[in-house]
């Protein structure tokens, strides 16, 4: 009998929870067809807010019609919601010329064009940006394609040049350099060519590594030096390009090497109970009356403002405000972030019905700032977010020379400390640039009528303390660091020129 409950009782228990599991997708399915009509549907205000169409049923191939209604469709949503347009806009950078030009290269092709064809050229064609924002995604039958800008890495040749006065010689460098040692650089056939600044060897020179930028893999620089005699020679040098380091979970949060010039690796954040949290923020302390500090961040993409602004606090009692982020809202961003939604709901699981339900509470809350914007008739809205550091008014006032050492995996803490080298006296920035910030946010997306090309660009403004637009690329360097450069090149450098 006891068994026989037993039994019934597990038979009841399995029931239920294969019941719980039914109502659990039957309230995603359910959440999924509501979100579909209400999107297809219209708001509270006029205008209908079209869903975005996941369904990979658009056409394989692309009319000539469809291709300049699309590329206009494009033009006009960059003009009206990206807030780069303006800037480039000032920079010389023409738009329509931009995009005729996209027009001219479909236009000409006497072939049909492929729909995942346009949506490759329309990404290389907004290359010039060089915002790693820009993406476009596709779904055709069954298939996903993305594309985006691709970010531009620095590629170099080892060729290290002195500037005197206007031109430029050829230092020794192993055997890289043996055959135009003392060689005046003259040109290069690519006229792309960089000259990165890197560290100096005596106060008053300048020192340049030979490079180039791009995002894809380059051909050797073909390059022309002349000796003192006027012999000129062309010699092809490869370009080689530094794998950017990412550090682990399970690195230590810090390492701390001693010296007349002190160097920090800081690699993580850590919590609040670790002992090397305690004996980190110690060091702080310890360290107050130092003239010169190296930190090197490269790598920390994780790295919060919150965990070094403690730190700080208890180094020195400045307040500084440098990362400024400005977010601009109009009607139609609020509908590209309502997409947003809608593809963060297509793409999520029905086991994640918590993210869900803040899914729906972001959509709650677009609707009504939509409405808010049409009934008070808003045109534009701009929101400001500052990265404020206050010091501790019992440590004493900043002092010491910072030297940040940063790659392109830079989190909020690495972009918090490398902006402080553009604001302080004698502050200094070694590395690499610091990358797009910030970073992983929830962009606008917009769908193009005819291919249903899925485009996305960020209405986020990267500011520095001085309210100026920071490159999409984040802050360059003062100096460049390429291999075989060491953490002793940089100690040289800091005391020679103290």
């Amino acid at each position: 009998m006891k068994f026989a409950k037993k039994l019934e009782t597990s038979q009841k228990k399995k029931f239920e929870s294969r019941f719980s599991a039914f109502k659990l997708q039957a309230k995603f399915c359910l959440f999924s067809v509501l979100f579909s009509f209400i999107f297809a549907g219209i708001s509270m205000g006029v205008e209908t807010i079209h869903a975005l169409d996941f369904s990979g049923n658009g056409p394989l191939f692309l009319s000539n019609k469809q291709i300049k209604e699309d590329l206009a469709q494009a033009e006009r949503l960059l003009r009206e919601n990206y807030v780069r347009y303006p800037i480039l806009e000032k920079t010389g950078v023409n738009w329509k010329k931009a995009f005729q030009k996209m027009a001219d290269h479909f236009l000409t092709n006497k072939n049909p064009t492929l729909t995942h064809h346009f949506q490759k050229q329309l990404i290389k064609g907004l290359e010039f940006t060089e915002d790693s924002n820009m993406r476009t995604d596709l779904f055709l039958k069954k298939r996903h394609y993305v594309q985006r800008v691709e970010p531009k890495a620095a590629f170099f040749s080892g060729i290290r040049l002195a500037q005197q006065q206007e031109r430029f010689r050829v230092l020794p460098n192993l055997k890289l350099a043996s055959k135009i040692v003392n060689h005046w650089y003259i040109d290069c056939a690519t006229a792309q060519e960089v000259f990165y600044p890197i560290l100096p060897e005596r106060q008053s020179e300048m020192l340049f590594m030979l490079g180039q930028q791009a995002n894809h893999q380059l051909e050797p620089l073909n390059c022309e030096f002349e000796n003192d005699s006027g012999e000129k020679q062309n010699i092809r040098l490869p370009l080689l390009v530094t794998v950017a380091e990412l550090n682990r979970p399970e690195m230590p949060v810090y390492k701390f090497v001693g010296g007349r010039i002190p160097y920090i690796r800081w690699y993580r954040d850590g919590k609040t109970e670790e002992r090397a949290v305690k004996q980190f923020q110690k060091l702080a302390r310890k360290l107050r009356k130092i003239p010169n500090l190296i930190i090197d961040v490269r790598g920390n993409k994780s790295g919060s403002f919150a965990f070094i602004e403690k730190w700080l606090k208890e180094f020195t009692s400045n307040n500084w405000k440098n990362v400024i982020v400005k977010e601009r809202q109009t009607i139609s961003i609020l509908k590209g972030l309502l997409n947003r939604v809608q593809w963060n709901l297509h793409h999520s699981s029905a086991r994640l019905l918590i993210g869900q339900d803040q899914l729906e509470r972001k959509r709650q809350q677009l609707l009504a700032l939509i409405d808010h914007f049409r009934e008070k008739g808003i045109e534009e809205k701009w929101v400001e977010t500052k990265f404020i550091f206050n010091g501790n008014k019992n440590a004493p006032r900043w002092k010491t020379r910072l030297i940040i050492l940063t790659n392109r995996h830079c989190g909020n803490g690495c972009q918090f400390l490398a902006a402080l080298t553009k604001q302080i006296p004698q502050g200094i920035l070694i590395g690499t640039n610091t990358g797009p910030f910030p970073r992983n946010t929830s962009r606008p997306i917009f769908q193009l009528r005819h291919s249903r090309v899925m485009l996305s660009f960020s209405h986020r403004l990267h500011l520095n303390h001085q309210e100026k637009p920071v490159s999409p690329s984040g802050y360059l360097p003062d100096y460049w660091f390429f291999p075989p450069m060491k953490i002793s090149d940089i100690q040289r450098f800091v005391s020679k020129t103290n």
